[in-house]
């Protein structure tokens, strides 16, 4: 079993790290391991590392850096804009954003958004868990939730275009909106889609474009998931 942890530390060969309480708690009573383990850490900025589990007591415990095993990658500007669905829905597409590689996550409250109230440490969680799952060396930034009027104000030339998930049919296929583009943002709408006065408001609003994702109408977070997978996997 390969054990990684996040470690909100600065990490080189031959420091000692502290661990906190929760992973001390996860260490010995979630996973059982031992005085001796190996594990694998990482901060979000130094890369990946090889470490033992130097000790291991009821309220303490110890790492000792081993060896680097990655360099940092560098860090491409992915951002997903959703609108909050269901507690469960919401944290599937944290969850899978972080894995498809989206670097800031943020929620958007739109006219039909029927989870208005966020919980965005408990989505910071689901992000950092993820990561240590996945092997991602980076921790998405998840941002307070914003309103879409908000949103598309701050919008302009100098951001990633903003690509909206066009319900119309309108929108452009994914290999002629994405092509030449290293960075972008997504826009997904909740359950009831946008409604007439926020398409009007998002086809006015600059450095925008619409995607086509075909012609079955998909769940919200089945159409935040598959964006970020066309975009990512080219």
């Amino acid at each position: 079993m390969q054990i990684r942890l996040f470690i909100d530390q600065p990490l080189n060969v031959g420091r000692t790290v502290a661990l906190p309480e929760n992973q001390i708690h996860y260490l010995r009573n979630v996973l059982r391991v031992q005085t001796g383990a190996e594990l694998f850490v990482f901060n979000g900025r130094d890369g990946e590392f090889a470490a033992v589990l130097s000790s291991l007591g009821k309220k303490d415990a110890e790492i000792q850096i081993c060896r680097r095993l990655r360099g940092q990658p560098e860090r491409r500007d992915v951002r997903l804009y959703f609108s909050p669905l269901k507690r469960d829905c919401t944290e599937l597409v944290v969850e899978k954003a972080t894995e498809l590689g989206a670097t800031t996550i943020v929620p958007v409250i739109t006219q039909y958004t029927a989870m208005k109230r966020v919980n965005t440490e408990r989505l910071r969680a689901v992000a950092l868990e993820a990561c240590e799952q996945c092997r991602r060396l980076d921790v998405p930034e998840i941002g307070d939730p914003v309103t879409l009027p908000e949103l598309l104000a701050a919008q302009d030339e100098t951001k990633p275009l903003l690509i909206h998930l066009d319900e119309t049919g309108r929108g452009k296929k994914a290999a002629e909106l994405f092509a030449g583009l290293d960075g972008a943002a997504f826009l997904t709408g909740p359950e009831g889609g946008f409604s007439d006065a926020e398409r009007s408001m998002i086809a006015k609003t600059p450095h925008t474009a619409g995607l086509n994702l075909g012609e079955r109408i998909l769940r919200a977070e089945t159409a935040s998931i598959a964006a970020l997978a066309l975009f990512m996997c080219r």
